[in-house]
């Protein structure tokens, strides 16, 4: 099934802050799961590398964005979920 999550023309302002909010949204959930799930310590840092590559990449595409100078982009984003059977641990 795929979900088309973000189609359109917005100001680099809105962009930047739509992005920001789905990379803060990721961000988030890694945290809250460090936080409140028991998990292994090489888990923790997955997530932890995770959120630092979030932050990585959303500072470099918003740098990205503004150093064209454009004031207009096109944002396209879709998610794809594939259902599967539960992991046996």
């Amino acid at each position: 099934m795929e979900i088309q999550l973000i189609t359109g023309f917005f100001t680099i302002a809105e962009a930047e802050a739509l992005l920001t909010a789905i990379f803060n949204a990721k961000i988030a959930f890694h945290e809250a799961k460090i936080n409140t799930i028991k998990m292994s310590e090489e888990d923790i840092k997955y997530s932890e590398k995770k959120i630092m590559q979030l932050q990585n990449t959303l500072s470099q595409t918003i740098s990205k964005l503004k150093e064209k100078g454009l004031t207009h982009t096109n944002l396209n984003a879709h998610i794809e979920i594939n259902t599967r059977p539960q992991l046996h641990q």
